[in-house]
């Protein structure tokens, strides 16, 4: 009878232990395995990267440079982009180099030139690119579009695995 009441203890325990393990993932944060080459040269395929899922709420959305892990609507994959554009922001591309209405701001981490392109962001809209413009699948393409604050899943904050290459996200 002892050895049953273990075994229930026992079952308790883990039970609580799985529980908030999902709270955590959920909540607190995750690592994800990134997968293709459109955030090259910054995360490669395969990285295991940390993202952190507290940093965005409804009132308070990702900041420019930000490395993200979002959802598309009407999409059930995940993506890992890039916040190039805000709400409100005139986003330009000419000659690869970026205006945001009209002022430039520098990119060191793209590997690939950004073809031209022109958008003006409507109130609670966000524009995310890869680094690697030329392999991305991203905001650019007329069936992704714009982002909604509620798109964004979390931050992706550091590299953890292989271990040549652990070290904080920029």
């Amino acid at each position: 009878m002892k050895a049953l009441g273990g075994l229930v203890k026992l079952a308790i325990v883990l039970a609580a232990v799985v529980a908030l393990g999902l709270c955590l993932r959920r909540w607190v944060a995750c690592t994800v395995c990134v997968a293709g080459t459109s955030m090259q040269d910054t995360l490669k395929a395969s990285d295991v990267a940390l993202v952190t899922r507290f940093d965005y709420r409804p009132d308070r959305g990702p900041s420019r440079g930000d490395v993200v892990q979002c959802v598309f609507p009407g999409r059930s994959d995940t993506y890992i982009k890039r916040v190039v554009g805000l709400p409100g922001e005139v986003i330009r591309f000419t000659a690869g180099t970026l205006t945001v209405n009209g002022q430039q701001v520098e990119e060191p981490y793209v590997s690939t030139p950004t073809e031209d392109y022109e958008l003006r962001l409507g109130e609670g809209e966000y524009l995310v690119l890869g680094d690697n413009r030329a392999e991305s699948y991203d905001s650019r393409m007329a069936d992704m579009g714009p982002l909604g604050a509620d798109a964004f899943l979390g931050r992706v904050r550091c590299i953890l695995w292989p271990p040549g290459r652990i070290g904080p996200v920029r």
